[in-house]
């Protein structure tokens, strides 16, 4: 302590450093210098400031805010690798990818189930106008060329004796389509129809089996003759007013399909919702 003033000594005093006797002589300075009495109180003041409940420091958001500014460093010294494994695995591909398989499966079980070929009765009508509209018109020099009968079957032009003479696809008023056309074999007028579908079972066990080789054909009526039977997706009838026998020869003489895969009825389900979307 100087003679005047207690200078760095007015902290000990504050901090309760000084001895008893050291502090009742500063006390005493306090009481006749002014200066020093005017330091100390402004010292006690802020002392007792800090420490109050209304002036004092938050301690909580303190550590909050060094905890925040501790985690921004550890972050900084970070790799990106690092930063991702500390936030976690970013899972948004994966429920994407889920999704996206979920509609795929979704989208092709809906094309299976659209593309099953529909039951057809095996009495087809043998009547062009009852099957409604034609939609496509082909002369003989059209079903011969091999590209405008489409996707529908027949005989072999050139190899099997038949003569064609014309063809029409009618639709019918479920919106599905059959294939009218005439020919002439052994000559005979014969009039065919082919429609996508499958016989049903149930009503084709009654009928009669007609002697075609390798080929489950039924025998639908006798006067006039008429034979039915399946190839691949499509239903074949063949009707005459001639023997069964000639029919029987004419029916052997069709390519044979297997039935369609699974993949065939999926892309034929395509097509469907495919014709839906575009008014077709």
């Amino acid at each position: 302590m100087t003679a005047r003033h207690l200078g760095e000594r007015i902290h000990d005093l504050l901090d309760n450093r000084l001895s008893s006797e050291s502090a009742a002589e500063a006390m005493a300075h306090l009481e006749e210098c002014d200066d020093c009495a005017r330091r100390w109180e402004g010292m006690r003041a802020a002392r007792e400031a800090l420490h109050s409940s209304e002036a004092g420091i938050d301690m909580r958001f303190t550590q909050q805010l060094l905890d925040r500014d501790r985690m921004a460093e550890i972050a900084s010294h970070e790799t990106r690798q690092r930063a991702r494994a500390a936030r976690g695995r970013d899972r948004r591909p994966a429920v994407l990818t889920l999704s996206l398989t979920l509609i795929l499966v979704a989208v092709i079980g809906a094309a299976y189930v659209a593309g099953e070929p529909g039951d057809i009765d095996p009495g087809l009508s043998a009547s062009a106008e009852e099957q409604g509209p034609s939609v496509v018109h082909l002369d003989p020099d059209a079903m011969r060329d091999g590209v405008s009968m489409g996707d529908w079957i027949h005989p072999d032009w050139q190899s099997s004796g038949s003569t064609p003479v014309e063809a029409a696809v009618r639709e019918g008023p479920n919106g599905s389509r059959v294939l009218v056309y005439t020919l002439v074999s052994d000559g005979e007028s014969v009039l065919a129809l082919e429609t996508r579908g499958r016989l049903a079972p149930e009503r084709v066990a009654a009928l009669p089996v007609a002697e075609v080789e390798g080929l489950d054909a039924y025998v639908v009526g006798t006067d006039p003759s008429r034979i039915v039977w399946q190839a691949g997706d499509i239903v074949v009838a063949l009707q005459c007013e001639c023997l069964l026998d000639t029919l029987e020869d004419l029916a052997a003489q069709f390519p044979q399909d297997d039935e369609p895969s699974a993949v065939d009825q999926i892309m034929t389900g395509l097509g469907v919702f495919g014709d839906a979307l575009t008014g077709h």
